[in-house]
């Protein structure tokens, strides 16, 4: 991997000084916060998020009437089939809206498409394989603002369509009854990032008011108790955690954290969080998250339905340790298949002119593609598609990008060599005949160059300030609690020193450096710096990029810094 590009975030001190005197917080809390655009008379908003301060959820365009519609399918009795998604946001977005709806007297069911059988989002062949006569309304969660023929088979078969989805719309607007997507012209901004789960929430929220408003329902139905599963598949679907996404998280960790769910305590205890007080973000990243996502990436999405749903340990436990049984076959298929695809990099790829990497084999599995996608654009900081054969004989790929190239703008371009495509300007998904995966591969090259220089190949490590280690404090490390939820769009804060000389160093583990370091200031603070090892770090003095933290072990608590980057100086 390339040598990271520097940029440190320049310091407005008026405004660092309003935020310290707003918030009674030390300075180095008040310069993060400075360099997030908090301002003084949002500061407490940032760090105490109320769900009194939720968006109208009438403002959100189609939820007024998709509540509308959802009451009077409860009046009638109808069958209303929900339509979710294989992945952790999908999902939960789907037993999100079940649960309130047959909390309210209506008839749900859901169906989840699985990946290999049904392919992503909603097609004509999960309308064909899930809608029955006595469905009369289809809703969908997390899928559909793309999906043109599925919605006018469903319409054609007599259906009623509520598409609620988060995903980018197309040109055209879908021929369904009622759409619901906060990026459609009109949206208030707060909600523009929201996951399909968040989505699904504000039309919970809607269908509940309406029903209040009008004394017909939802008086006794309270939304805080789902509000884990908006924070499941919202940090899973790697959407910013700012604005609205920021308070449903935080207030969502809350109840996460009690475990009141038998199917997420179930899941807690078989990836070693089942004793944890405090739930966070990151525990959703790299714990709950991959075990619910192996359900659709190695097998049925309806396990991990099912888990969320369960009503006792006895039925939850046994399905949280088939996940997790899951969750490791898919880590060795991942890495098998990595190694795959780093191979025939090596043996076809020039990247030293290449913007893009695109890499195929007809035998990787459906399931692990993006995230093999999702590795090689880590390593080679570039947008990759990695692309594999369907059971129809057709490409079937998983895109991811680097900030600055919107990868539905890249593949607009090339369309025509496209059957499908659609997804978020950081990952989507697509399908190719096999005669056009040559020039599609050209095309994709052609049209990330236009926007992305080769200098944009360097990744950047973005600091917030340079901060002595002088200024890290207890009660600094204390309050860095008050950022989170930590995750996509509020980061874990880095900083700059400089004058860093080591004072002791040694291994630690098999490739990583821990000891106790020295700046300008003079202070020490104890390191640690994960995969390099001593006999890999330049000849001091050094200035770094470091994180500040606790390293908490064995009951106690040491201020430590983390090294994300060293140079010489």
């Amino acid at each position: 991997m390339q040598q990271p590009r520097w940029e440190v975030a320049g310091q407005n001190e008026e405004l660092i000084r309003e935020l310290q005197q707003a918030g009674g917080i030390t300075r180095p809390l008040a310069v993060i916060l400075a360099s997030r655009g908090v301002r003084a008379d949002g500061l407490s908003a940032f760090l105490q998020p109320s769900l009194c301060n939720l968006v109208d959820p009438y403002c959100l365009p189609g939820a007024t009437e998709a509540a509308i519609r959802l009451w009077g399918a409860v009046a009638k009795g109808e069958c209303i089939l929900i339509h979710g998604d294989y992945d952790t946001d999908g999902i939960t977005a789907a037993v999100l809206l079940a649960w309130c709806l047959r909390q309210n007297g209506a008839k749900a069911e859901c169906f989840l498409p699985h990946r290999i059988d049904d392919g992503y989002g909603l097609t004509p062949e999960s309308i064909e394989k899930a809608c029955r006569e006595k469905h009369s309304l289809l809703v969908t969660v997390d899928c559909g603002i793309n999906s043109y023929d599925a919605i006018r088979q469903a319409r054609a078969q007599g259906l009623d369509v509520i598409i609620t989805d988060h995903h980018e719309p197309g040109a055209e607007t879908p021929e369904a009854n009622v759409v619901v997507n906060p990026k459609l012209p009109g949206a208030p901004v707060e909600l523009y990032d929201l996951a399909g789960v968040g989505v699904a929430f504000k039309v919970c929220h809607a269908f509940l008011k309406y029903g209040r408003e009008h004394e017909i329902g939802g008086m006794t139905t309270d939304l805080r108790q789902a509000l884990d599963l908006v924070a499941l598949g919202t940090v899973a679907d790697i959407v910013p955690l700012h604005h609205e996404n920021r308070c449903l998280v935080s207030h969502g960790l809350q109840v996460l954290s009690a475990q009141q769910r038998a199917g997420v305590r179930a899941l807690s205890e078989v990836c070693g969080l089942g004793d944890a007080k405090t739930l966070r973000a990151l525990d959703i990243t790299f714990k709950l998250a991959p075990r619910l996502n192996a359900a659709g990436r190695m097998g049925d999405p309806m396990d991990a339905m099912r888990l969320l749903e369960a009503r006792g340990m006895n039925d939850a436990m046994p399905l949280a340790q088939s996940l997790d049984e899951k969750n490791r076959d898919r880590q060795q298929m991942e890495e098998a298949t990595l190694q795959e695809a780093e191979a025939q990099i090596v043996s076809r790829a020039d990247l030293t002119r290449q913007r893009t990497i695109t890499v195929w084999n007809e035998r990787w599995p459906q399931g692990v593609i993006g995230i093999v996608a999702s590795r090689l654009v880590r390593r080679y900081h570039r947008p990759a598609v990695v692309l594999t054969l369907d059971s129809g004989g057709q490409w079937r790929g998983s895109a991811r990008s680097i900030p600055h190239v919107n990868l539905v703008g890249a593949l607009e371009k090339c369309q025509a060599r496209l059957l499908r495509f659609g997804g978020h300007p950081m990952a989507a998904g697509l399908l190719l005949a096999q005669d056009q995966l040559a020039g599609f591969e050209q095309e994709f090259e052609a049209a990330v160059q236009k926007v992305l220089s080769l200098e944009g190949l360097r990744p950047v490590l973005e600091m917030c300030a340079r901060i002595p280690f002088a200024e890290i404090s207890d009660t600094f490390l204390d309050e860095l609690q008050l950022l989170e939820p930590i995750g996509h769009g509020n980061p874990e804060p880095v900083f700059m020193a400089r004058g860093v000389r080591p004072e002791r160093i040694a291994v630690a583990g098999r490739r990583h450096s821990r000891g106790v370091l020295s700046d300008d200031s003079r202070t020490r603070l104890d390191f640690i710096y994960f995969g390099k090892m001593p006999d890999e770090l330049p000849q001091p003095p050094w200035e770094i990029a470091y994180a500040p933290q606790w390293n908490r072990f064995n009951g106690s608590s040491v201020p430590q810094v983390q090294i994300h980057d060293v140079r010489s100086i």
